[in-house]
């Protein structure tokens, strides 16, 4: 996906030009390339002083069956000059004055330039049509034609995307540019951060004359060879809700529920202990991966227990089984709860607790998973959130009750997930990830969600909603 910001400046009418710029590897060619791609109405030209037309097919193999929508010339030997005679008329045209004089001229110095007027008959040659010419790069254009990068551009707008209304992608092999981009119409840059020795992408959009920037900075991935930028995470619902659709488990894993995490983690070892941690800004969508989880046990005849926090107290998680069409399934939950006197207990699924006892009935979240697992078969999935516990234990005593509730999993072959937020305490954070068998890392990055295995180490997934199956679940793609 490219955008919609520079889709809708490249659909502008009228010329125009902009610079696609960052540091070898950030991806500005597979970006010019997707551009081409995706913008076929624009008779697409590539100019390439990089490789040749068979490299770049084995590169963007695509390209190869959209020979006859894109024109790929290679700049063997090359240009320019500083003639320049503009037309009056207002009639669209490509001013090649400036080529023809330099032809004409005897100069031994002279460099051919005959690939910039196979440019210009192509872009004649569509007129009253618009075309795209993307220059990849100008540091080597200019480089071959000897001139400065300023006059380049300035004299590319002159004879082209003025007169001809020519949209001109000029790439540039630099992470800024300021004199260029005063000149330019429009200017991209991309460059990659490192999030805990992980790479990220960031494109972020510095100007677009005459649109407006309503997302300045993109997450993009070039995963598969190709430019994918992804919007802010917004929370999807299905149009029409359908029953959940469970993966099988198997005698030593546990499906997560999603099976793009599957594919990614191999499931949840049954007895383990899985740490999903979140960072800061992260909303409470993310509770949708271990209620994934919990669908998929359920639909397989195994019970969930659940310490309830505010973001998932009972009515929370009563919607959720339904959503997913496990009405007739909700005694397999277990919502274990603040006791409220204003809002008496009526369902069966749910057990309160008393506050100000909790410490010496910190076991009711035990004796509720050893009445599951007789009526269950002992297959249960137990899910605590530690922000509440925090506020109802101290330090030392939380610590302990990590350690136990690690060996009573293993012992008793449940699968717990537990999850710590941005606010937790360093010391318990520490303790969790110490005894975690698996631990993933949700945070958000320009109002993108994304995921991270710390344990064992992935790369970085972005997490977007995916409704497709009729019930709330996720997509990851991979950045690269």
């Amino acid at each position: 996906m490219i955008p919609e910001e520079i889709r809708g400046f490249l659909s502008q009418e009228g010329g125009s030009s902009l610079i696609l710029q960052g540091t070898p590897g950030t991806g500005k060619t597979t970006l010019a390339f997707e551009l081409m791609d995706t913008l076929p109405d624009l008779n697409p030209i590539y100019l390439s002083t990089r490789a040749t037309t068979e490299a770049i097919y084995r590169y963007f193999p695509r390209l190869r069956q959209k020979q006859k929508e894109i024109e790929i010339i290679e700049s063997k030997n090359v240009f320019w000059d500083r003639f320049f005679k503009k037309a009056d008329n207002t009639a669209l045209r490509v001013e090649k004055d400036v080529f023809e004089v330099y032809g004409m001229l005897d100069d031994p110095d002279k460099v051919d330039f005959s690939d910039l007027d196979i440019v210009c008959d192509r872009i004649d040659a569509f007129l009253p049509e618009t075309s795209m010419l993307v220059m990849d790069s100008l540091e080597g254009l200019c480089d071959k034609y000897k001139v400065s990068e300023t006059f380049l551009v300035g004299i590319i707008t002159r004879c082209l995307v003025e007169p001809a209304h020519t949209k001109v992608v000029i790439v540039l092999e630099k992470e800024r540019n300021m004199e260029l981009g005063y000149i330019a119409d429009g200017v991209v840059s991309m460059r990659q951060r490192d999030v805990e020795g992980r790479r990220l992408r960031i494109l972020t959009i510095d100007k677009l004359r005459g649109i407006s920037i309503c997302q300045p900075n993109y997450l993009y991935t070039l995963n598969n060879g190709r430019f994918h930028s992804f919007d802010a995470f917004k929370v999807a619902h299905p149009l029409d809700y359908q029953p959940f659709d469970p993966t099988p488990n198997t005698k030593t894993h546990y499906s997560t529920g999603n099976r793009d995490l599957d594919e990614v983690f191999g499931g949840y070892p049954i007895g383990s202990y899985i740490l999903l941690e979140t960072g800061a800004n992260v909303d409470s969508f993310f509770y949708v991966l271990p209620m994934l989880t919990a669908a998929n046990v359920v639909s397989q005849g195994g019970g969930v227990v659940i310490l309830s926090v505010s973001s998932a107290g009972p009515s929370e998680i009563k919607n959720y089984v339904f959503e997913y069409g496990l009405s007739d399934k909700l005694k397999s939950f277990r919502v274990v709860t603040e006791k409220n006197p204003e809002e008496p207990i009526t369902e069966d699924f749910v057990v309160s607790y008393d506050r100000d006892h909790f410490s010496s009935d910190s076991n009711i979240l035990d004796k509720e998973i050893q009445k599951l697992q007789v009526e269950y078969g002992g297959k249960v999935v137990k899910i605590v959130d530690y922000r509440i516990l925090e506020t109802m234990l101290d330090q030392q005593i939380l610590k302990k009750t990590i350690i136990s509730e690690k060996k009573y999993s293993a012992a008793n072959r449940i699968l717990t997930i537990a999850m710590c937020g941005d606010g937790t305490a360093p010391g318990i954070k520490k303790t969790l990830a110490d005894v975690s068998d698996m631990h993933l890392k949700l945070d958000k990055c320009n109002n993108t969600m994304i995921l991270y295995g710390k344990k064992p180490t992935t790369g970085v997934y972005v997490i977007e909603p995916d409704v497709s199956h009729g019930y709330k679940d996720v997509k990851l793609t991979s950045v690269r």
